[in-house]
């Protein structure tokens, strides 16, 4: 081989492998679409955030390319967990299903439902509030009503549970108010067919999040806001699945006589204490008293149940811990599944 074929070689042949892809990127394990009115939308940037991240303010770790014209986006994320937001063309979305678990399996059907970011407030009443906020919140520029506004200090709670405050209903007008002191603060709004203010979101309810999050908000100001509100879809519903994790734990709520109890959840905690937050809320058991919950990670968790979420359990709330170990908890690795756990509650006195 002559010197200038050599020379070549060590050239050319590397960048030959990155364009067949012997050692070249690696396809995106983030994919799906960005949509609007059931629509594919191009153009939309998606930005991903660690979960460990202090801030979704600022530059994003992860970018993705503007979706293309059947509005498909891709990432190549590290493994762990993330928070999604989509921006583009005046319109926002923060991923309802928020903080989204990236693993061994790619995440490659995420449908990101986009609203309007720069839906304006009508002539609105004074606020009531001396300081603080007041927020309408609109669906498809329309008011929607009997809805709840959720403010958080920080990330720590995943923006998920009651928050340091929670306001509402919202009126006719979509007008909510809440009395704050200067901070900084993250504000979402939910509305659940349910009409329950904590636990997972289904299809039909409702979310939204402030797209200039985080606030900062000076001493002695009322901020006036708009929050363009998301309806789930069902589809959003069975990507919750894909995008919660591939751990299972599964089994079966009953009372003191054996028999399954209705309308019940099962509550998992990283805290041994269980006090605080449950980390994983399961929907509500039906007749059968069958309950499931999909985990991003392996690990060691205590597990219990009720029917009641927020506070703690009341005179009257059914309330019960899994007692297959001595400290309530439960064992697995990532992407085991452990199935046939039994969980016995009883009522509160």
């Amino acid at each position: 081989m002559t010197p200038i074929r050599f020379w070549l070689s060590l050239v050319l042949l590397p960048l030959l492998a990155a364009c067949v892809g012997l050692g070249g990127p690696r396809r995106p394990n983030l994919a799906g679409r960005t949509m609007l009115d059931g629509q594919p939308v191009a153009g939309i940037r998606v930005f991903a955030y660690p979960r460990a991240a202090t801030t979704l303010a600022g530059a994003a770790p992860y970018v993705s390319v503007p979706s293309d014209a059947d509005g498909r986006f891709g990432l190549q994320l590290p493994p762990g967990r993330y928070f999604l937001l989509a921006r583009g063309k005046n319109l926002f979305t923060y991923y309802g299903r928020n903080p989204v678990t990236i693993g061994e399996t790619p995440v490659t059907d995420l449908n990101l439902g986009l609203v309007r970011s720069e839906q304006r407030a009508a002539d609105l009443p004074q606020p009531f509030v001396d300081h603080g906020v007041q927020v309408q919140l609109l669906a498809d520029g329309r008011p929607l009503p009997d809805a709840t506004l959720y403010v958080y200090l920080d990330l720590t709670s995943d923006l998920k549970g009651m928050g340091y405050v929670m306001a509402g209903p919202s009126d006719a007008e979509g007008l909510v108010e809440a009395s704050l002191p200067a901070g900084t603060y993250y504000l979402l709004a939910r509305k659940r067919a349910n009409g329950q203010q904590v636990g997972p979101l289904g299809a039909g309810d409702w979310i939204g999040y402030w797209p200039g999050n985080p606030l900062r908000l000076g001493e002695g100001k009322v901020r006036r806001l708009v929050i363009p509100m998301f309806r789930v879809p069902e589809k959003s519903v069975r990507q919750m699945k894909l995008t919660a994790g591939c751990t299972l734990l599964a089994g079966t709520i009953r009372d003191a006589s054996g028999k399954p109890v209705a309308g019940v959840r099962a509550v998992l905690y990283s805290d041994a204490q269980m006090l605080n937050r449950p980390d994983l809320v399961s929907e509500p058991t039906g007749a059968d008293g069958r309950w499931q919950l999909l985990l991003p990670a392996g690990g060691t968790y205590y597990l219990g149940a009720r029917n009641t979420l927020g506070g703690a359990p009341g005179p009257g709330d059914l309330y019960g811990t899994y007692n297959g170990s001595d400290d309530h908890s439960v064992r697995l690795k990532t992407g085991e599944t452990l199935r046939g756990l039994q969980i016995v509650v009883e009522e509160m006195w």
